[in-house]
């Protein structure tokens, strides 16, 4: 699939009824650093909250065709000073395995490398998460080390797993 399949698009409190059975699916939520949501209200929330944190940029990912959202992805402790930042992403897992997600860490990467000039972006990849480990190797990343016990999900400590890619790594 290529990248030109989805559409990313600045996150809205528009797109909570979207979000709502993403967020609040465990099989998604397991791999992300977020509770699983219940309701709108906490939707709209962690949307606000997204939108208000200094030095994060979230992005709906959406089908180019039908603009349906399938999932969130952006940035995190972007710092312009040493240009780093880190990626992160979750996707429907009606749309698991389909290519979405690797069109749309395309798309990222573009906007991380060439829009913000970054020269390094990290990703931290639960143990567990094979899917997304294969996903970031695919497109360049590299296994930097292991975080253990880096997250608690449901009173249980997570070994998690730190990769990085360079723009020289990406451009070339």
């Amino acid at each position: 699939m290529s990248h030109e399949e989805v559409l990313l698009t600045p996150i809205a409190e528009g797109d909570s009824e979207a979000l709502l059975p993403i967020w609040s699916d465990p099989s998604v939520t397991q791999w992300t650093r977020y509770s699983t949501l219940q309701s709108l209200q906490e939707v709209k929330a962690r949307i606000k909250q997204l939108e208000q944190k200094k030095h994060t940029s979230r992005y709906t990912i959406r089908k180019r065709d039908d603009h349906t959202v399938i999932g969130t992805c952006g940035f995190k402790r972007l710092n312009f000073l040493h240009e780093t930042g880190e990626i992160e992403f979750e996707l429907g897992s009606a749309f698991w395995r389909q290519g979405f997600m690797t069109a749309a860490l395309q798309d990222l990467l573009h906007i991380g490398f060439e829009r913000l000039e970054l020269n390094r972006l990290e990703v931290r990849i639960n143990a567990d998460n094979i899917a997304s480990q294969r996903l970031v190797e695919r497109a360049g990343f590299r296994q930097d080390g292991v975080i253990r016990q880096g997250r608690k999900w449901q009173g249980k400590f997570q070994d998690v797993l730190l990769f990085s890619l360079l723009r020289t790594e990406f451009c070339s």
